[in-house]
């Protein structure tokens, strides 16, 4: 059986699941040799491939478990809300969609965690499903990533939290993951930031629904 984090991530799963394009577009909208704190909690997904694009990065986790998937990057096993390194990091990166969690307070010791550690003139490059994600959002069945075949079913949406169910399935062997998430408008999406010094910068180009904010000087 697969381990499980406290937070409910398959170990197995992140051991298999391929990155879906992140570091080439992380890549391509911040400076070469750029160093990077990567908060993604994504095993080596990310952050290995950023490595191998020139990118010297730190990946984050409270789960040993997870971080002994990251082969390239250094790592630091820490929860979030104690997270204290003494360097100050020109990216701070949040792939995944940890910025919609339904728990505010989730989201706010992320924020939290990003505006202590990204460097003055830095930037914190984060995911996050916009509301027009959650007006089109549909369960399917048979998706791919990579080798993986995938399902997700909406269980629930009352207009504001989003109740998934995710299967992932490769050579016989089954991964679940639910989820849910909270709609956040741009307006609630700044105020988040605000509240914890940051500023919404821009969208980055490309898509993938990615933005950047910078630190608000004290």
């Amino acid at each position: 059986m697969s381990t499980i984090t406290t937070d409910g991530r398959p170990v197995d799963l992140f051991a298999v699941l391929p990155h879906s394009g992140e570091p080439a577009f992380v890549h391509a909208n911040i400076e070469p040799g750029a160093a990077i704190l990567d908060l993604s909690r994504a095993g080596g997904r990310v952050a290995d491939p950023l490595v191998a694009l020139g990118h010297p990065v730190t990946a984050v986790d409270d789960s040993a478990a997870m971080l002994a998937l990251v082969h390239d990057a250094a790592t630091v096993e820490s929860g979030l809300a104690t997270l204290q390194l003494d360097e100050r990091f020109p990216v701070v990166l949040v792939v995944g969609t940890q910025i919609n969690a339904a728990d505010t307070a989730v989201r706010t010791v992320l924020l939290d965690a990003c505006r202590r550690h990204v460097a003055p003139d830095g930037q914190v490059i984060m995911q996050w499903l916009p509301p027009s994600w959650f007006d089109r959002a549909a369960s399917f069945t048979g998706g791919r990533i990579g080798p993986l075949e995938s399902d997700f079913d909406v269980e629930s949406f009352d207009g504001t939290l989003l109740r998934g169910h995710s299967t992932y399935r490769l050579d016989g062997a089954q991964w679940e993951l639910r989820s849910t998430v909270r709609r956040l408008g741009r307006a609630d999406l700044h105020a988040a930031l605000a509240a914890a010094g940051l500023r919404f910068a821009r969208h980055l180009r490309g898509g993938r629904q990615f933005f950047s904010a910078v630190a608000v000087p004290e």
